[in-house]
């Protein structure tokens, strides 16, 4: 490929474009951002009228099309710029202009958008292995953009690289696929979260499956004249002695299982045995998932305290406790006229962990009947902490949506 150094004419010089006259390996010059980037080179280059780096044109017939220094043109323009010293290639393929654009994204980073229109125009033209090449992704990336390319179509035009990735990743479960294509680009990631906790609930429970099946007991669909004999989530839950014959089966609540034992013929479980042990296996399963949930908010808070993050719901939560102040601080407020004092990290600390109930506890007794005082604390801890930026998962909305309805029919 042969290259010149000509002085050009700016009326001469105009965008790549696709066949059909799409602008190509250009970015968007109607987002603001890219609008106070032109004025940013516009102001650096007013001494000359021209850049200190040149633009590289490709030379089609009497014009010249742009493969490297849009902005640097734009700016130009702004200036009154009317001629200036270009690198001048005879010819250069499509391909190798999208390369040039994707290999040097560093000057002004493209946006979000832009860089993922440039790495899915790179992929009309190789596999997956010279997309990672080209734009320093890594294979397995560059894969799930070509396949979230394929399920999403047009939408991809507005979403990021990185949302393209996640998209990717679910391009197997459309309810996925729909949940983050339809969320907006700042939602996404809390979106593919929640699919991913899922994914790996499903994952755990086929494991479980195989394990229990593995020790002799398998998973059916009905118990029908079956007494319970204890939940589990985890195989280590599983009694050492079990009863012959006992059996699994999934529970209401994903990831868990009942495992059960023939009843006594001449004893078959009572209808009300049959719904208090119901009651108790989703008691024991909701305990369990609130343990976990508790792990959670606990990881979440300590990061909010080491970051020094403002927590103004939380804060209030303290604020307006009754037992916010030792019996000593008390007596210093009423000797002083004090009328407040700064909410501390000890002291969201303690309110935390007093609104979130002893592990094998929750929001349901033993018997799965409510417990209203708990369910008071988790929605109104769930709801400061939400508030304040943190992200429930699954088990954690269902706990919540449980503890709303108890409070509801308790009313």
């Amino acid at each position: 490929m042969s290259a010149v150094i000509e002085t050009v004419s700016i009326e001469d010089v105009y965008p790549l474009v696709d066949e059909f006259g799409n602008d190509l390996a250009r970015r968007d010059y109607t987002l603001k951002e890219n609008q106070a980037y032109i004025q940013e080179l516009a102001r650096s280059m007013r001494s000359k009228g021209i850049p200190d780096e040149m633009v590289t044109l490709v030379r089609d017939g009497g014009i010249y099309r742009i493969k490297a220094g849009n902005s640097r043109i734009m700016a130009m323009k702004e200036l009154g710029t009317k001629t200036f010293p270009a690198i001048v290639e005879d010819e250069s393929t499509l391909q190798a202009v999208i390369e040039t654009v994707v290999r040097t994204n560093t000057k002004k980073k493209y946006e979000a958008v832009e860089e993922s229109r440039f790495v899915r125009q790179l992929a009309m033209f190789g596999a997956d292995e010279y997309v990672a090449e080209v734009s320093g992704l890594t294979v397995e990336k560059a894969a799930k953009v070509r396949r979230a390319a394929k399920v999403v179509e047009d939408a991809a035009d507005d979403m990021s690289l990185m949302r393209l990735i996640a998209i990717g990743e679910f391009a197997d479960d459309p309810e996925a696929v729909k949940a983050l294509t339809n969320c907006s680009e700042r939602e996404y990631q809390t979106v593919a979260k929640r699919f991913e906790a899922r994914r790996k609930k499903e994952s755990a429970a086929t494991d479980l499956a195989a394990e229990l099946a593995a020790r002799g007991i398998a998973v059916v669909d009905d118990a029908q004249g079956m007494a319970m004999v204890c939940n589990l989530n985890k195989i280590a839950q599983l009694p050492e002695d079990l009863p012959d014959g006992c059996v699994a089966m999934r529970h209401s609540i994903p990831g868990f299982f009942t495992i059960l034992a023939p009843a006594p013929e001449e004893e078959p479980p009572a209808p009300e045995q049959v719904e208090e042990d119901s009651a108790r296996a989703e008691a024991e399963a909701m305990a369990e998932l609130y343990a976990e949930g508790t792990g959670n908010r606990r990881a979440w808070l300590a990061e909010q305290l080491a970051a020094q993050s403002l927590l103004p719901n939380l804060s209030r939560l303290v604020a307006e406790s009754d037992n916010r102040h030792a019996p000593l601080v008390k007596t210093f407020l009423e000797a002083t006229g004090t009328k407040r004092l700064n909410v501390g990290h000890s002291e969201i600390v303690l309110l935390f962990e007093s609104m979130n109930d002893a592990p094998g506890c929750g929001i349901l007794d033993g018997t799965g009947k409510p417990r209203p005082k708990a369910c008071e604390r988790y929605i109104a801890l769930m709801d400061a902490m939400e508030a304040d930026g943190y992200e429930p998962d699954e088990d954690e909305q269902a706990i919540y949506q449980k503890a709303t309805d108890c409070m509801e029919a308790t009313k």
